[in-house]
C-alpha cells in the first residue's frame, strides 16, 4: 500500500506511525479507518472511506491502495473529509476534495 505523503492523522490516533505500521503489517484495529484517493468512473479521482478490514480483501492485496488519511472510527473519518474538503476548497476555490488531492500527490 502506498501512503500520501502528507499524510492526514486525526488527533484521536493515539500513535500515529504504529498505526501506519499496523497498516503495513496487516494488522488492523476495530476502530482504525482509512480514507483513500481511488479512481471512480470514467477514470476520476474519487475519495472514499473504508474500515482497515477491507484492507485484507484479495483485490487490495493485487491493487494496492493509496491512502490519504487514517482515522479513529466512521465519525472521525467523516469529520476528516470535510477537513480536506474545506481546505481544498480555500486552496482551489472548488470542493473537489479527491481531485484536490490527486493533485497534490502528482495523481492527475
Amino acid at each position: 500500500m502506498d501512503f500520501y505523503k502528507e499524510l492526514y492523522i486525526s488527533s484521536r490516533v493515539r500513535d500515529p506511525r504504529k498505526a501506519k505500521k499496523d497498516l503495513i503489517r496487516g494488522k488492523g484495529h476495530f476502530h482504525t479507518y482509512v480514507l483513500v484517493l481511488a479512481r471512480g468512473p470514467e477514470g476520476r479521482p474519487q475519495l472514499e472511506i473504508m474500515h482497515c478490514a477491507n484492507l485484507h480483501q484479495p483485490y487490495y492485496r493485487e491493487r494496492p491502495p493509496f491512502i490519504v488519511g487514517i482515522a479513529e472510527g466512521r465519525a472521525d473519518a467523516i469529520s476528516m473529509v470535510e477537513h480536506i474538503t474545506n481546505e481544498a476548497f480555500r486552496m482551489t476555490g472548488d470542493w473537489n476534495a479527491a481531485a484536490y488531492l490527486a493533485g497534490q500527490a502528482g495523481m492527475l
